[in-house]
């Protein structure tokens, strides 16, 4: 019984904490308010870049001497920026996979992936579920971010332009606003 009202204790606990801990993103996304900190080179953290280079070398460590983990062979996949240390990024890509980069490597121009859907998804000519389609984008698209108004965002890939709801885009946070 006291084993009992231990575990409800903990996961009581573990829950208020994790909700504790989130509130600061809820609010920033609710309020559009940005109250991420500031890394090293002055910019927030986390923060979105893009690959800008056709190879770049991922690494276990901020160094040169750090074994390397793999390569990316895809320029303007974006990536967050997680931590900084010195010239070096940590970097999470949209698999959720994570190294550090030479901050040579990263450029500061926005660019979003398609997340994974069941179909291809229909990029509009306007904001809206029932404006005229574009285009249809397939999962894992790199595309160009533009704008962001409320929960669509309008962005340019295989040279169509148009608005895809913000869900279906990794490489955004909810809280921005972009023009």
């Amino acid at each position: 019984m006291a084993r009992l009202v231990l575990l409800r204790v903990g996961l009581g606990l573990f829950i208020a904490l994790s909700i504790v801990a989130l509130l600061p993103f809820s609010v920033a996304a609710q309020t559009g308010r940005d109250d991420r900190a500031l890394g090293e080179s002055g910019l927030p953290l986390p923060r979105f870049v893009a690959i800008s280079e056709n190879m770049a070398n991922v690494r276990r460590g901020p160094g040169e001497d750090y074994p390397l983990l793999y390569q990316y062979q895809r320029k303007g996949l974006p990536l967050e920026v997680v931590a900084e240390y010195e010239q070096w990024r940590q970097v999470r890509d949209h698999e959720g996979s994570e190294g550090w980069m030479h901050a040579r490597l990263l450029r500061n121009g926005r660019h979003v992936i398609i997340r994974q859907a069941a179909n291809a998804l229909p990029l509009r000519n306007g904001a809206s579920a029932g404006a005229g389609v574009v285009a249809l984008l397939q999962s894992g698209a790199i595309a160009r971010l533009r704008e962001c108004a409320g929960s669509w965002c309008e962005i340019e890939a295989e040279g169509y332009r148009g608005w895809l709801q913000r869900d279906n885009l990794w490489g955004v946070y909810a809280f921005e606003q972009l023009d």
